[in-house]
């Protein structure tokens, strides 16, 4: 019998799917299309909402909090992340972004804080996660975590995370600072199971709350697919899996999509999965495919298969 991982920090509210802003400027009227989205989820049950002052260069925090001001604060989990400060008007240099600039400074931490916190209209932060500080390891793990603690003690932020793309990088954060949260993008999926090699084992252990983005690595798992993973051209072995994968949960009358979500929520220490949805059309589709009734009997083929490339959780395979 599996049993429940200890957190250090719980979000009893906040677990299954979870709304992420990655995608909500990307609309004609973006402001009418946050309200619905955040309505849809609401009426869904999703208590968890996640942003950026990457996503659009502080847009996405700008759509999210009108929308979310409209639910009682107290119900639901908002996280939003540090080391990258939208740009107000500074020179750009060459190579760099033009709507942000990376700051993993202590000062740069705070005034990242207070900015997303006056862009969402709110006065405290659920999460704050480190963004992508793989080039920035030694400044993030000690000059940014130690000002997240200070901003922790002051309760303008509940808990200190990571959110980051890379496995071994999480790792590492993980055993050398103490996390409240971790996130990590695209390495947790049918077709990825780097994860399972330390991040879920540190994660059991410690009691993190971990979230998973990018399981269906933009439509690559639900037949949509962009062409990339991991941001290079997809592997023709990677197309051959998710082709097979695809044919045999067709046999059992199950879209690949439900497939997909399932294993990793399977998973007892992945308390949720970011949905980056651009409309209530997008979500209701993970939804469903959350929801969707899986038989035994597919599990423990797909387990036999060698098609996934880490044993199908025992939560599914007997239920």
């Amino acid at each position: 019998m599996t049993t429940e991982p200890t957190k250090r920090v719980t979000f009893p509210q906040a677990r299954g799917l979870a709304l992420g802003a990655t995608s909500l400027i990307h609309h004609a009227d973006p402001q009418a299309n946050s309200d619905d989205l955040v309505d849809a989820a609401w009426d869904a049950g999703i208590r968890y909402f996640d942003t950026a002052p990457m996503y659009g260069g502080g847009a996405s925090e700008k759509l999210f909090g009108p929308s979310l001001t409209r639910y009682p604060r107290e119900e639901y989990v908002l996280s939003s992340k540090v080391g990258r400060l939208v740009r107000e008007g500074e020179p750009v240099l060459e190579h760099e972004d033009a709507l942000w600039r990376y700051d993993f400074s202590a000062d740069g931490i705070r005034r990242s804080v207070d900015a997303s916190l006056a862009r969402l209209g709110v006065d405290r932060l659920d999460i704050a996660y480190i963004h992508d500080p793989d080039r920035f390891y030694d400044q993030a793990s000690t000059e940014s975590y130690a000002a997240l603690q200070e901003l922790r003690a002051e309760g303008v932020i509940g808990a200190i995370g990571v959110g980051i793309t890379q496995a071994p990088m999480l790792a590492r954060f993980l055993r050398e600072i103490e996390l409240d949260a971790a996130l990590l993008a695209g390495r947790f999926s049918l077709v990825d199971s780097e994860a399972l090699d330390e991040v879920i084992p540190l994660v059991r252990e410690q009691g993190v709350t971990l979230s998973i983005a990018s399981t269906l690595h933009a439509g690559l798992v639900d037949g949509k697919d962009s062409g990339h993973f991991h941001y290079q051209p997809t592997p023709p072995e990677i197309v051959e899996r998710v082709a097979a994968i695809h044919a045999l949960s067709e046999r059992y009358g199950v879209p690949i999509g439900a497939v997909a979500i399932q294993y990793v929520l399977g998973y007892p220490e992945v308390d949720m999965i970011l949905t980056g949805v651009a409309d209530r059309g997008q979500l209701n589709q993970n939804l469903s495919w959350a929801s969707w009734e899986i038989p035994t009997e597919l599990w423990a083929e797909l387990d036999a298969s060698g098609l996934v490339s880490a044993p199908i959780p025992t939560t599914l395979l007997h239920p």
